[in-house]
């Protein structure tokens, strides 16, 4: 049961992350780099819950904070997905997840994310946070994952259901 759980985590976690490093941050596009890690840490927290979301959080962020380029200091995006994970998991209820209010969240989660590891990165001493681009790099970050959202959330649902019959979360 558990050990399901974890390999779907896994395996979702590190596919995002595969695809985000190697495609997606190729492809030129405005903005922030479609954040497919944000939006597949949020599917999993709306399908599984808030611990599980976390864990997916944690593992995300870990990844991406290893990955090439890594542009911020270890461990921001850890903590930063952390949050989003537990917080998207526990706060909207079941009952309230339809399709526009998902594609919300994950618009807000993304955009929080690239706001909150601007502000932790500052706050920890990094010169690398230029503040006149946040503004630009939050609302496209968020219209890619709002984007991205009904694709990877009902992909990611129907996994879930699929392969870990014993959580009911959605």
């Amino acid at each position: 049961m558990v050990w399901r759980q974890a390999l779907i985590i896994g395996a979702l976690v590190l596919g995002a992350v595969i695809a985000e490093v190697t495609v997606l941050s190729r492809l030129g596009l405005p903005g922030a780099t479609p954040d497919l890690v944000v939006v597949t840490i949020v599917a999993i927290a709306l399908a599984m819950g808030p611990t599980q979301g976390a864990v997916a959080g944690f593992l995300g962020g870990v990844l991406i904070d290893l990955a090439p380029p890594g542009d911020t200091l270890l461990g921001v995006n850890a903590i930063v997905y952390i949050a989003i994970g537990y917080i998207t998991g526990s706060v909207v209820d079941p009952r309230d997840r339809t399709v526009p209010i998902m594609m919300g969240i994950v618009g807000l989660a993304a955009g929080a994310a690239v706001l909150a590891t601007s502000g932790i990165d500052t706050m920890l001493g990094s010169d690398r946070v230029s503040w006149e681009d946040v503004p630009g790099l939050v609302l496209s970050s968020a219209l890619y994952a709002v984007i991205m959202a009904p694709v990877v959330i009902l992909l990611v649902a129907w996994l879930v259901r699929r392969a870990t019959p014993e959580v009911s979360v959605t």
